[in-house]
């Protein structure tokens, strides 16, 4: 397997580095017709596909600082594709979920994504994407067990001493 690593690290790099560039997010909003800053789209995916979250959670899960979460927050609810409510376990923090035009805006960027990557996976047999699709989501799984922003620094990599 050891002599495969080098190939799936790159591989992997260049997944990651296409799916979250903000051209190719600009890409998907367009096709699915929402017009939504680039950079903000993440949070929207997970609130979709998670549900309502604290703002700190949603920062440690996008790994960003929770200024920079707050701001994104910001223009979404100016947008009108999230809503705060009060947290009942915390009267100083609020829970954030997706308004019903946001609820409409994932849906479609959903479709957009699905729609991508049923063309990517055109040329595969059924059974070869049968298997892939758990293979997958095990590496994936394995590669994201790891310690949470918060952990080491709300998303800043640990320092040496």
């Amino acid at each position: 397997m050891g002599s495969h690593l080098p190939e799936l690290l790159t591989a992997l790099t260049r997944l990651t580095t296409h799916w979250s560039s903000a051209s190719t997010q600009y890409a998907v909003a367009a096709a699915a017709g929402v017009d939504v800053d680039p950079i903000d789209i993440p949070p929207l995916y997970v609130l979709g596909l998670e549900g309502p979250a604290r703002a700190g959670d949603l920062a440690i899960a996008l790994r960003l600082t929770r200024p920079t979460m707050s701001k994104q927050l910001s223009r979404l609810e100016r947008a009108g594709l999230i809503e705060r409510a009060p947290d009942p376990t915390d009267a100083r923090a609020s829970i954030i979920r997706l308004s019903a035009t946001g609820h409409d805006v994932h849906e479609r960027l959903v479709a957009q994504g699905l729609s991508m990557v049923t063309d990517a996976l055109s040329g595969w047999g059924r059974a070869e994407a049968a298997l892939f699709v758990p293979q997958l989501t095990r590496f994936v799984e394995a590669l994201t067990d790891i310690p949470t922003a918060t952990a080491i620094g709300e998303g800043r990599p640990p320092t040496r001493s």
